[in-house]
């Protein structure tokens, strides 16, 4: 390199761990509850990392976000959430360990249909061709 000049730049490295944004019909894996989970539906923000949510077992429950989670997760009333309900002797808390993208509702209707219209779900619909 001749004086005056800087050192050159490395090119970006590309794929999935540095800033791989993907297209637009990437589609991810719909997470299902395991048998310690129960799909909720926030009904408020109580503050402090909590909220009210109703869950698909008709309780209602006061449920937080573990910190692990909590620079994550943006949720907001009406989020669809997996709650993990604590032991028995706190039956109405519990945590939240996931939350469900607007295109996870869909798939997830088709397996707990019955438990989503109990909590009252909108799910989104898919749009045609001719709408698009």
């Amino acid at each position: 390199m001749s004086p005056g000049q800087g050192k050159r730049k490395k090119p970006p490295k590309r794929g999935k761990g540095r800033g791989f944004v993907p297209a637009s019909g990437y589609s991810r894996r719909t997470r299902y509850p395991n048998e310690a989970e129960v799909i909720g539906v926030v009904i408020r923000n109580l503050g402090a990392r909590r909220m009210d949510v109703l869950c698909a077992d008709q309780v209602k429950r006061v449920a937080r976000i573990p910190g692990r989670f909590r620079r994550g997760y943006r949720i907001t009333v009406n989020d669809v959430v997996l709650v993990e309900p604590w032991s028995d002797l706190a039956g109405d808390r519990g945590d939240i360990t996931y939350r469900y993208r607007k295109n996870e509702i869909r798939p997830l209707s088709r397996r707990y249909k019955k438990e989503l219209d109990q909590l009252e779900v909108e799910i989104p619909r898919v749009m045609d061709e001719e709408q698009r």
